[in-house]
């Protein structure tokens, strides 16, 4: 029955490819494949799984040309535009995808991988899938969970006879504590991201399933005054640091956890492997991972996620059909999904894996041998799942400008919020 159920979801495949893809010549001996990304490790993790990947194919001489290119988004879409080369896989950054959603760009010019994902679709977490949606349709596989947890230091707790916190209310309490001796719990800095990735956990949303503005509806607008309302708190109790957006990802926060100014961070998961540990390698072993304070009426998610970066295929090239099969062994099976975290660190968007011992196992040297895969085992089922827009960066934009000045005590909460509001609905009127 397996058997059959193969041949099946096989010849299934091969009628959408032949439906979806362009012709190839039957007589192709050689083939150059390209992939561009603004991640050298992407670059890494393809090229080992492509040399195993090329081997289901004897006959054809494949080369495989992965590049890091500078400002890679703005070169595509140029590209795009003038009809010029394009590569056949591209990376792209969830912050960026909007830009490919305007005038329908990522569905003219993108391979539509819904139906070709099939089966598959599902063993994502599909929180995974929205950012890279476009009407409905997927048009990315991404890279990493980019669950948020909290990086802390334990010594700093256990030297005070002090317990990690659990809740908010329990951070805001342990965080007034340490803030007499002047230490913070954690920071905070003016980016419409992070103030996404915290309305997240709190169960608000930006953006609505079709793309609309819905920040201005009453639960989301409740839910982001209790989330500016909590940060501000922390700010003002000490519990929280506020760092400006131009020394949030350099030495401001690193000089502060070596200087026992500043205990952790709430950030996602590849803070770990892309900031602190290379930033901060001197503090090796000590460190430790825990779950995001909860909201304590229960409220909201365990967790929430910020980033990712979704691997599309170029429609029209000639390779398409190599491509998302490469993409789809690459990113689309538990094992790989399982090498993905083993050789580039990034966690696995299928919750099978977190049953592995190769992720929950996994013992990690710059966490004091934690095994840190265990948390975000406790997390994957409950990662928030959030929606793109083509004016997500008129709001990211306006949002981190309100924050600056409501950190700083210059405006409420209701009059960040609502001018937050007022001006993304002005601009998406006039885009009409």
């Amino acid at each position: 029955m397996k058997t059959k159920r193969i041949i099946l979801l096989a010849a299934v495949l091969v009628l959408a490819l032949a439906g979806m893809m362009p012709a190839l010549a039957q007589d192709a001996s050689e083939v150059t494949m390209t992939m561009w990304t603004h991640d050298g490790l992407y670059v890494q993790f393809f090229s080992a799984r492509a040399e195993e990947w090329q081997e289901q194919y004897p006959d054809i001489d494949f080369t495989f040309d992965f590049q890091v290119v500078p400002s890679v988004f703005d070169v595509v879409l140029t590209n795009l535009a003038a009809g010029e080369e394009v590569p056949d896989l591209l990376g792209i950054e969830q912050g960026a995808f909007p830009r490919f959603m305007q005038n329908g760009i990522i569905e003219s010019k993108f391979l539509d991988l819904t139906d070709l994902l099939a089966d598959d679709y599902d063993l994502i977490v599909k929180g995974r899938h929205t950012p890279y949606t476009y009407q409905g349709r997927v048009y990315g596989v991404d890279s990493s969970l980019c669950a948020v947890v909290y990086y802390y230091q334990p010594a700093m707790f256990e030297e005070r006879g002090l317990s990690v916190p659990t809740t908010w209310d329990e951070f805001m309490d342990t965080g007034a504590a340490l803030a007499e001796e002047g230490i913070s719990l954690s920071s905070v800095t003016d980016h419409g991201g992070m103030f996404m990735m915290y309305l997240l956990q709190r169960g608000g949303e930006v953006f609505s399933e079709s793309g609309e503005f819905v920040l201005g509806d009453e639960d989301n607008r409740q839910a982001a005054l209790e989330v500016l309302g909590m940060l501000r708190d922390g700010i003002e109790n000490g519990a929280i640091s506020h760092i400006p957006s131009g020394e949030f990802w350099g030495a401001t926060p690193i000089t502060a956890y070596r200087d026992g100014r500043m205990v952790g961070a709430i950030m996602p998961d590849w803070y770990s492997d892309y900031i602190l540990k290379p930033q901060a390698e001197d503090m090796a072993g000590q460190w430790a991972i825990a779950p995001m304070p909860a909201w304590d009426d229960g409220r909201g998610h365990k967790t929430s996620v910020w980033g990712g970066t979704g691997f599309a295929v170029t429609k029209d090239s000639p390779n398409a059909r190599y491509a998302w099969e490469l993409l789809q062994y690459t990113y689309v099976t538990l094992e790989n999904q399982l090498k993905r975290y083993e050789e580039i660190a990034y966690y696995p968007t299928m919750s099978a894996a977190f049953d592995n011992e190769r992720i929950v196992g996994l013992q990690d040297a710059f966490y004091d041998d934690q095994k840190t895969g265990e948390v975000f085992a406790e997390l994957v089922d409950d990662v928030p799942i959030w929606y793109q827009s083509v004016h997500r960066a008129v709001f990211e934009s306006q949002m981190a400008a309100e924050m600056s000045l409501f950190f700083n005590g210059e405006i409420t909460a209701d009059e960040a919020l609502d001018n937050v509001i007022a001006y993304v609905e002005d601009e998406i009127a006039f885009s009409m």
